[in-house]
């Protein structure tokens, strides 16, 4: 466990030596909670994923604000209302954003009118702020398990069985993305035995992991993904801080 402790405390001052923001990026992930989401909420982090998903976080990032105009905040039902012309639309806010994507910025609109739905459905529940802050009381086996379903359930353009996770994360809940950098820093530090191992074994090991340095889940991942983006090649890693500190 002290082993494993010091390799965190490696990886974090790596992080933090290397990147003038992780410091209020791990912060902000820490405070991270699903209580209280809107539907607008969701559907800006949502949006935020989407776009995301296959192009770089410094590309996200640069166009990030522009995006957010063209949405107009991502307030869910200005958004939903683009459906009827979506076409256009998703055209108008590529040239708006300058990120030229057409189909994400379709996803999007789409994903606001499914939002609306689900809010509607659960409103038993609290509409869906209530649904996400029971799902944030399950334990972490129970979502991985539950992630799958989630998917078939909520039916977003441009979320599936991985992109769900980063969804999650960015909502509040205290999971982890299984990306490849979460599994190459978890081989390193010999708690799991290749990178291709079932989930279930990802978990065990970020479980391990967060008991070990008496960090969220949450936290961890995000910590892990800024090392690995940094970093980025297999190589420079068995040569920094986390290995010294493994020794």
């Amino acid at each position: 466990m002290i082993r494993i402790r010091d390799a965190v405390e490696g990886m974090t001052e790596y992080v933090l030596t290397h990147s003038p923001e992780a410091s209020t990026m791990l912060q902000h992930y820490d405070s991270l909670s699903p209580i209280g989401i809107t539907p607008s909420k969701m559907l800006a982090e949502l949006g935020w994923v989407v776009y995301s998903s296959g192009f770089r976080y410094d590309v996200v990032r640069k166009y990030w604000k522009a995006i957010c105009r063209a949405f107009n905040g991502f307030e869910v039902r200005y958004v939903a209302s683009l459906y009827e012309n979506i076409e256009s639309e998703a055209e108008r806010i590529c040239c708006a954003s300058g990120f030229k994507n057409k189909k994400k910025a379709m996803w999007c609109i789409h994903n606001a009118r499914r939002i609306i739905e689900l809010n509607f459905e659960r409103k038993e529940m609290g509409g869906i702020g209530g649904y996400w802050a029971e799902l944030s009381r399950k334990n972490t086996y129970d979502l991985i398990h539950l992630a799958p379903l989630l998917v078939d359930e909520f039916q977003f353009k441009g979320i599936g069985n991985t992109t769900i996770f980063h969804l999650m994360k960015n909502l509040g809940i205290d999971i982890f993305k299984p990306d490849r950098h979460v599994r190459r820093a978890l081989v390193m530090l010999g708690l799991i035995r290749a990178e291709e191992v079932p989930i279930h074994e990802i978990c065990r090991a970020m479980l391990t992991l967060s008991q070990a340095s008496q960090r969220r889940i949450i936290e961890l991942d995000t910590l892990i993904f800024e090392y690995g983006r940094m970093t980025k090649d297999s190589d420079v890693l068995k040569a920094n801080a986390i290995s010294a500190k493994l020794g």
